[in-house]
């Protein structure tokens, strides 16, 4: 399976959005929080295309966003997010997207991870992506790619 990863676009705003607000997503992010369409498309507008340092991008398989990767700009360092769409997962397509978003940032400051220890794929893309486990608590390993 081919995937081609882009820059995001803001017409991609609504596929990301469905993308994190599938069940699979939520049960592993940071906040479960369900954001309404608006409200996630204003700050999608404003994070990576009104402000300098942040960057999203898109996988996509046969012209349909299957998944985004995020690298928000935290102090010295990129906090990275990366979904896929569970129609997709098993695939290798996260491990593919993390990759060639990496490649494309092109940057010298390290990117971080937050991991929930439960979810062994996520665990097996950072870690087949050359990140390597700084840190561990109760519910998360902590990842760093320099």
């Amino acid at each position: 399976m081919e995937i081609k990863v882009r820059p995001a676009q803001l017409g991609d705003a609504q596929r990301i959005w469905e993308i994190r607000n599938e069940p699979a997503s939520l049960a592993v992010a940071a906040s479960q929080e369900v954001i309404p369409l608006p409200r996630h498309i204003d700050w999608f507008d404003s994070k990576y295309f009104k402000q300098d340092g942040n960057f999203c991008f898109v996988g996509e398989v046969d012209g349909n966003v299957v998944g985004y990767c995020r690298f928000d700009l935290d102090g010295s360092h990129y906090l990275n997010s990366i979904a896929v769409s569970s129609s997709m997962h098993g695939k290798g397509i996260g491990t593919l997207l993390l990759g060639q978003s990496v490649a494309q940032l092109k940057t010298d400051k390290p990117i971080h991870a937050e991991v929930r220890k439960y979810n062994l794929a996520s665990v097996k893309i950072f870690e087949r992506n050359g990140f390597q486990k700084m840190s561990e608590d109760e519910k998360n390993i902590y990842y760093q790619l320099t």
